[in-house]
Protein backbone atom coordinates (compact mmCIF):
# COMPACT_ATOMS: atom_id res chain seq x y z
CA UNK A 1 0.00 0.00 0.00
CA UNK A 2 2.62 2.03 0.67
CA UNK A 3 4.59 1.97 -2.36
CA UNK A 4 1.46 2.14 -4.59
CA UNK A 5 0.92 5.67 -2.60
CA UNK A 6 4.46 6.32 -2.91
CA UNK A 7 4.21 5.71 -7.20
CA UNK A 8 1.16 8.24 -7.17
CA UNK A 9 2.87 11.03 -5.42
CA UNK A 10 6.00 10.38 -7.57
CA UNK A 11 3.63 10.84 -10.95
CA UNK A 12 1.18 13.57 -9.69
CA UNK A 13 2.54 17.17 -10.10
CA UNK A 14 2.96 19.45 -6.49
CA UNK A 15 0.21 21.15 -6.78
CA UNK A 16 -2.82 18.21 -7.81
CA UNK A 17 -1.02 16.93 -4.70
CA UNK A 18 -1.94 19.78 -2.40
CA UNK A 19 -5.54 20.31 -3.93
CA UNK A 20 -5.98 16.31 -3.41
CA UNK A 21 -3.86 15.42 -0.61
CA UNK A 22 -6.00 15.89 2.08
CA UNK A 23 -9.39 15.03 0.65
CA UNK A 24 -7.48 11.19 0.93
CA UNK A 25 -6.19 11.69 3.83
CA UNK A 26 -9.28 12.27 5.52
CA UNK A 27 -10.83 9.19 3.57
CA UNK A 28 -8.08 7.10 4.95
CA UNK A 29 -8.39 8.77 8.33
CA UNK A 30 -12.51 8.46 8.33
CA UNK A 31 -12.09 4.71 7.52
CA UNK A 32 -9.96 3.74 10.07
CA UNK A 33 -11.74 5.62 12.99
CA UNK A 34 -15.59 5.15 11.52
CA UNK A 35 -15.59 2.36 9.87
CA UNK A 36 -12.96 -0.03 10.80
CA UNK A 37 -11.96 0.36 13.81
CA UNK A 38 -8.63 -0.08 16.40
CA UNK A 39 -6.67 -2.37 14.41
CA UNK A 40 -2.70 -2.50 14.50
CA UNK A 41 -2.79 1.15 15.82
CA UNK A 42 -1.06 1.03 19.36
CA UNK A 43 -2.41 1.89 22.84
CA UNK A 44 -0.86 5.15 24.34
CA UNK A 45 -2.03 6.01 27.30
CA UNK A 46 -3.97 9.46 28.46
CA UNK A 47 -1.08 12.53 29.46
CA UNK A 48 -2.64 12.17 33.40
CA UNK A 49 -2.39 8.20 33.31
CA UNK A 50 1.06 8.87 31.64
CA UNK A 51 2.48 11.28 34.64
CA UNK A 52 1.06 9.18 37.35
CA UNK A 53 3.74 6.08 35.98
CA UNK A 54 6.29 9.26 35.96
CA UNK A 55 5.58 9.55 39.70
CA UNK A 56 5.93 6.51 40.19
CA UNK A 57 9.61 7.04 39.07
CA UNK A 58 9.53 5.72 35.65
CA UNK A 59 11.84 7.55 32.69
CA UNK A 60 10.72 8.52 29.32
CA UNK A 61 11.42 8.79 26.18
CA UNK A 62 9.08 10.14 23.74
CA UNK A 63 9.01 10.00 19.72
CA UNK A 64 6.94 12.39 17.58
CA UNK A 65 6.99 12.70 13.75
CA UNK A 66 10.37 14.17 13.67
CA UNK A 67 12.07 10.68 14.70
CA UNK A 68 9.23 8.83 12.20
CA UNK A 69 10.40 11.20 9.37
CA UNK A 70 14.39 10.66 10.26
CA UNK A 71 13.09 6.96 10.00
CA UNK A 72 11.65 6.79 7.31
CA UNK A 73 14.50 8.95 5.81
CA UNK A 74 14.57 12.27 5.87
CA UNK A 75 16.49 15.15 6.87
CA UNK A 76 14.62 17.17 9.84
CA UNK A 77 15.90 21.16 9.88
CA UNK A 78 18.37 20.56 12.92
CA UNK A 79 19.10 16.64 12.38
CA UNK A 80 20.28 14.95 9.49
CA UNK A 81 19.06 11.32 8.21
CA UNK A 82 21.72 8.69 8.94
CA UNK A 83 21.35 4.84 8.38
CA UNK A 84 22.95 4.45 12.09
CA UNK A 85 20.62 7.41 13.97
CA UNK A 86 17.59 5.56 12.17
CA UNK A 87 18.70 2.37 13.21
CA UNK A 88 19.41 3.60 16.79
CA UNK A 89 16.01 5.00 16.88
CA UNK A 90 14.14 1.98 15.84
CA UNK A 91 15.93 -0.02 18.87
CA UNK A 92 15.05 2.64 21.61
CA UNK A 93 11.35 2.84 20.33
CA UNK A 94 11.48 -1.11 20.78
CA UNK A 95 12.92 -1.68 23.32
CA UNK A 96 11.02 -2.62 26.43
CA UNK A 97 11.93 -2.46 30.19
CA UNK A 98 9.58 -2.39 33.00
CA UNK A 99 10.63 1.01 33.92
CA UNK A 100 11.15 2.74 31.22
CA UNK A 101 7.71 4.68 29.18
CA UNK A 102 8.01 4.86 25.93
CA UNK A 103 6.26 7.42 24.51
CA UNK A 104 4.20 7.95 21.43
CA UNK A 105 2.01 10.92 20.36
CA UNK A 106 -2.18 9.73 21.03
CA UNK A 107 -2.81 10.49 17.47
CA UNK A 108 -4.73 7.02 16.29
CA UNK A 109 -7.63 7.28 17.50
CA UNK A 110 -10.28 10.10 16.62
CA UNK A 111 -8.89 13.74 16.41
CA UNK A 112 -11.31 16.01 17.12
CA UNK A 113 -10.03 17.47 20.43
CA UNK A 114 -7.28 18.89 18.41
CA UNK A 115 -7.34 22.42 16.44
CA UNK A 116 -7.96 22.26 13.04
CA UNK A 117 -3.93 22.95 12.24
CA UNK A 118 -2.94 20.04 14.73
CA UNK A 119 -5.97 17.82 13.22
CA UNK A 120 -4.66 18.18 9.65
CA UNK A 121 -1.18 17.94 10.30
CA UNK A 122 -2.08 14.82 12.03
CA UNK A 123 -3.86 13.13 9.74
CA UNK A 124 -1.42 13.98 7.06
CA UNK A 125 1.39 12.38 8.85
CA UNK A 126 -0.68 9.42 9.44
CA UNK A 127 -1.61 9.38 6.42
CA UNK A 128 2.21 8.96 5.07
CA UNK A 129 3.83 7.44 8.32
CA UNK A 130 1.34 4.65 9.29
CA UNK A 131 2.83 1.53 7.61
CA UNK A 132 5.90 2.55 9.51
CA UNK A 133 4.07 3.36 12.77
CA UNK A 134 2.83 0.03 12.50
CA UNK A 135 6.44 -1.95 11.84
CA UNK A 136 7.71 -0.50 15.11
CA UNK A 137 5.15 -0.44 17.78
CA UNK A 138 2.64 -3.51 19.14
CA UNK A 139 -1.32 -3.35 19.56
CA UNK A 140 -0.89 -5.39 22.27
CA UNK A 141 1.61 -2.96 24.40
CA UNK A 142 0.77 0.38 26.17
CA UNK A 143 2.85 3.13 25.42
CA UNK A 144 3.32 6.65 27.15
CA UNK A 145 1.45 9.44 25.66
CA UNK A 146 3.86 11.99 24.08
CA UNK A 147 2.25 14.99 24.11
CA UNK A 148 2.54 15.46 27.90
CA UNK A 149 5.01 18.61 27.04
CA UNK A 150 2.98 19.91 24.17
CA UNK A 151 -0.62 20.09 26.12
CA UNK A 152 -1.60 23.45 25.04
CA UNK A 153 -1.34 24.68 21.58
CA UNK A 154 -2.55 21.91 19.67
CA UNK A 155 -5.76 21.44 21.66
CA UNK A 156 -8.82 23.12 21.33
CA UNK A 157 -10.06 22.70 25.43
CA UNK A 158 -6.43 24.41 26.98
CA UNK A 159 -8.24 24.43 30.07
CA UNK A 160 -5.97 20.71 31.48
CA UNK A 161 -2.96 22.22 30.41
CA UNK A 162 -1.96 24.16 33.86
CA UNK A 163 -2.09 21.33 35.71
CA UNK A 164 -0.27 19.08 33.31
CA UNK A 165 2.70 22.11 34.02
CA UNK A 166 2.01 21.66 37.53
CA UNK A 167 2.51 17.98 38.57
CA UNK A 168 5.54 17.65 35.42
CA UNK A 169 7.27 20.62 37.49
CA UNK A 170 6.73 18.18 40.20
CA UNK A 171 8.96 15.82 38.98
CA UNK A 172 11.97 17.53 39.62
CA UNK A 173 10.70 19.59 42.94
CA UNK A 174 13.82 18.99 45.53
CA UNK A 175 15.95 17.04 43.16
CA UNK A 176 19.53 17.53 41.77
CA UNK A 177 18.92 18.08 37.60
CA UNK A 178 21.06 17.88 35.13
CA UNK A 179 19.21 19.67 32.14
CA UNK A 180 20.94 18.40 28.26
CA UNK A 181 20.06 20.96 26.01
CA UNK A 182 21.12 22.72 22.92
CA UNK A 183 23.35 25.49 23.49
CA UNK A 184 20.83 27.82 21.94
CA UNK A 185 17.50 26.17 23.57
CA UNK A 186 18.10 27.79 27.44
CA UNK A 187 14.84 25.80 29.09
CA UNK A 188 13.99 27.82 32.04
CA UNK A 189 14.85 31.17 31.56
CA UNK A 190 12.70 33.68 31.55
CA UNK A 191 10.21 31.17 33.06
CA UNK A 192 10.12 29.20 36.58
CA UNK A 193 9.93 25.98 35.32
CA UNK A 194 13.00 24.90 37.05
CA UNK A 195 12.71 27.33 40.15
CA UNK A 196 11.55 24.34 42.34
CA UNK A 197 14.85 22.12 41.88
CA UNK A 198 17.32 21.44 44.58
CA UNK A 199 19.51 22.52 41.98
CA UNK A 200 20.15 23.07 38.28
CA UNK A 201 23.19 22.31 35.96
CA UNK A 202 23.43 21.75 32.12
CA UNK A 203 25.60 20.05 29.80
CA UNK A 204 25.06 22.05 26.32
CA UNK A 205 25.11 19.72 23.02
CA UNK A 206 25.00 21.58 19.25
CA UNK A 207 21.85 23.24 18.15
CA UNK A 208 21.72 20.92 15.04
CA UNK A 209 23.47 17.78 14.42
CA UNK A 210 23.64 17.01 18.31
CA UNK A 211 23.79 13.06 16.91
CA UNK A 212 27.44 13.12 15.98
CA UNK A 213 27.85 14.24 19.93
CA UNK A 214 26.36 11.62 21.36
CA UNK A 215 29.02 9.61 23.06
CA UNK A 216 30.94 12.75 23.94
CA UNK A 217 27.64 13.89 25.96
CA UNK A 218 27.23 10.47 27.19
CA UNK A 219 30.76 10.59 28.38
CA UNK A 220 30.51 13.80 30.06
CA UNK A 221 27.07 12.72 31.55
CA UNK A 222 28.04 9.81 33.06
CA UNK A 223 30.58 11.72 35.31
CA UNK A 224 27.62 12.91 37.29
CA UNK A 225 26.10 10.81 40.49
CA UNK A 226 23.35 8.15 40.16
CA UNK A 227 20.45 9.98 41.91
CA UNK A 228 20.44 12.22 39.36
CA UNK A 229 17.89 13.53 37.82
CA UNK A 230 18.43 13.97 33.68
CA UNK A 231 16.11 16.12 31.64
CA UNK A 232 16.41 15.76 27.96
CA UNK A 233 15.57 18.54 25.22
CA UNK A 234 18.00 17.32 22.43
CA UNK A 235 16.01 16.48 19.35
CA UNK A 236 15.94 13.38 18.19
CA UNK A 237 19.95 12.85 19.50
CA UNK A 238 18.16 12.49 23.02
CA UNK A 239 16.15 9.32 22.16
CA UNK A 240 19.63 7.51 21.52
CA UNK A 241 21.25 9.53 24.66
CA UNK A 242 18.77 9.20 26.96
CA UNK A 243 18.48 5.22 26.48
CA UNK A 244 22.02 5.02 27.24
CA UNK A 245 21.93 7.22 30.36
CA UNK A 246 18.84 4.77 31.16
CA UNK A 247 20.88 2.01 30.53
CA UNK A 248 23.53 3.08 33.08
CA UNK A 249 21.66 3.53 35.72
CA UNK A 250 20.08 6.92 35.77
CA UNK A 251 16.88 8.32 35.22
CA UNK A 252 15.70 10.54 32.68
CA UNK A 253 13.00 11.66 31.50
CA UNK A 254 12.42 13.43 28.10
CA UNK A 255 11.03 16.91 27.93
CA UNK A 256 11.56 18.03 24.20
CA UNK A 257 9.68 21.34 23.17
CA UNK A 258 8.39 21.78 27.35
CA UNK A 259 9.76 25.11 27.69
CA UNK A 260 8.93 26.30 23.78
CA UNK A 261 4.83 25.63 24.77
CA UNK A 262 5.45 26.66 27.98
CA UNK A 263 6.09 29.87 27.10
CA UNK A 264 2.75 30.12 24.99
CA UNK A 265 0.66 28.87 27.59
CA UNK A 266 2.45 31.83 29.83
CA UNK A 267 1.47 34.25 26.92
CA UNK A 268 -2.61 33.13 26.28
CA UNK A 269 -0.86 32.72 22.72
CA UNK A 270 -2.74 30.42 20.37
CA UNK A 271 0.74 30.28 18.22
CA UNK A 272 4.44 29.99 18.41
CA UNK A 273 5.96 33.44 18.71
CA UNK A 274 10.10 34.35 19.04
CA UNK A 275 10.86 34.32 22.11
CA UNK A 276 14.29 36.22 23.75
CA UNK A 277 17.26 34.19 23.93
CA UNK A 278 15.52 30.60 22.56
CA UNK A 279 16.11 28.61 19.83
CA UNK A 280 12.58 27.44 17.67
CA UNK A 281 13.09 25.40 15.01
CA UNK A 282 9.55 24.96 14.20
CA UNK A 283 9.21 28.60 13.56
CA UNK A 284 12.86 28.78 11.81
CA UNK A 285 14.05 30.72 14.91
CA UNK A 286 17.55 29.14 14.74
CA UNK A 287 19.93 32.30 15.38
CA UNK A 288 18.64 34.07 18.91
CA UNK A 289 20.69 36.05 21.26
CA UNK A 290 23.11 35.45 23.07
CA UNK A 291 22.22 35.07 26.55
CA UNK A 292 23.91 36.66 29.82
CA UNK A 293 21.97 36.09 32.69
CA UNK A 294 24.34 35.03 35.28
CA UNK A 295 22.49 32.56 36.56
CA UNK A 296 22.14 30.63 33.67
CA UNK A 297 25.63 30.86 32.67
CA UNK A 298 26.43 29.99 35.86
CA UNK A 299 24.46 26.58 35.66
CA UNK A 300 26.66 25.33 32.17
CA UNK A 301 29.00 22.87 33.48
CA UNK A 302 30.16 21.46 29.78
CA UNK A 303 29.69 22.56 26.42
CA UNK A 304 30.13 19.77 24.33
CA UNK A 305 29.64 21.31 20.70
Amino acid sequence: MKRFFDQIRERMPLSWRRKIGPYVAYAVYFYRTRIRGRSWEPFVMSAEETITELEAGHSIIRFGDGEISLMAGSDLGFESYSETLAEDLKRVIKSEHPTLLIGLPGIFGRLEHLTPVGFWFEIHHLFRYAYLWRRLTSPDRRYAESFITRPYLSYKDKSGAALIYARLKGLWAGREVVLIEGEKSRLGVGNDLFDNVRSLKRILGPAEGAYDKVEALAVVAKSQPKETLFLLSLGPAAKVLGYELFRSGYRVLDIGHLDMEYEMFQRGSDRLLPVRYKYFNEIEERDPEDCQDQDYRSSIIACVT
